[in-house]
């Protein structure tokens, strides 16, 4: 049983991106010094055909002064833990030790914008390779109405746009100066504190904005990628979708526990941006 259980999970982990951290001896690019720390709460319907099944999660804004990254919380407090293990000795302690277990996220991309120049660079994983594509800033047409409210104390305004198949809503604060926000979004004058599909599939919520307690900056890992179009990425991750059985029997699973695996892959049929156009 605890060979099937340490088994599993590490298949989970590897699904994820988590394994990711073992022997992590790539350098960084240090971007620009963090200025805010933006964090929000992430609503979201992961399986189209049950409406009433919701999940949630922590992402954070890191913001430069010209430059950002966008991650999950999770993502980025695995990433802490795994840098330190050099072993596989190492890694099969921390899973089967429940205490030492690093957090599990469903999102393991990183979006850094404005890098370069102009850019937006998405890194994410598909077993077992890393990917790296880039889109061109700006990326989305606004437009800004006159409604108002608030959030958080701070005076916000709405703006509309459309992308990845989906009709978007924003509010974002004019008095909080940088023209960003939650995943890919930005371009607006003011730091987007709510954001929301017009289904409802996706809201982003700010929870806090904190500056670091102390000096960081925007790493960019300078790990070997697959370099790519976004559209082949979206290509290779469906291909992985649909080969998950293969690729869970290479990993050493039973028949029924491929089975748990492609319902599970099943269920996360909703994903953020539906086309890639």
């Amino acid at each position: 049983m605890k060979k099937l259980i340490f088994t599993f999970s590490l298949f989970f982990l590897l699904i994820n991106g988590f394994s990711q951290g073992l022997n992590m001896s790539y350098p960084v690019k240090n971007l620009e010094q963090v200025e805010l720390i933006a964090t929000y709460n992430l609503t979201f319907q992961q399986d189209s055909l049950n409406p009433y099944h919701l999940l949630e999660e922590e992402m954070l804004l890191f913001l430069g002064k010209t430059q950002s990254i966008f991650l999950s919380k999770n993502n980025y407090l695995s990433t802490d833990l795994f840098k330190n293990l050099k072993t596989e000795a190492d890694l099969q302690a921390v899973l089967l030790t429940p205490d030492l277990q690093p957090p599990l996220s469903r999102f393991r991309y990183q979006i850094f914008k404005n890098y370069p120049r102009g850019n937006i660079s998405v890194i994410d994983y598909v077993l077992p390779d890393f990917f790296k594509y880039q889109e061109r800033l700006p990326l989305l047409k606004w437009t800004i109405s006159g409604e108002t409210s608030t959030i958080k104390g701070y005076q916000i305004q709405k703006a509309t746009t459309s992308f990845g198949g989906r009709n978007w809503i924003a509010w974002f604060a004019p008095e909080i100066p940088y023209s960003d926000g939650p995943y890919k979004f930005s371009g607006l004058p003011g730091l987007i504190l709510k954001l929301h599909d017009t289904r409802n599939h996706y809201l982003f919520e700010l929870v806090s904005i904190e500056e670091p307690e102390e000096i960081q900056a925007i790493e960019f890992p300078d790990r070997r990628y697959v370099e790519t179009t976004k559209k082949d990425f979206f290509r290779a991750r469906e291909a992985f979708r649909h080969d998950i059985i293969s690729r869970a029997a290479e990993a050493g699973l039973d028949n029924h526990t491929q089975q748990v695996a492609a319902e599970n892959m099943r269920r996360r049929n909703n994903p953020i941006e539906l086309t890639a156009d």
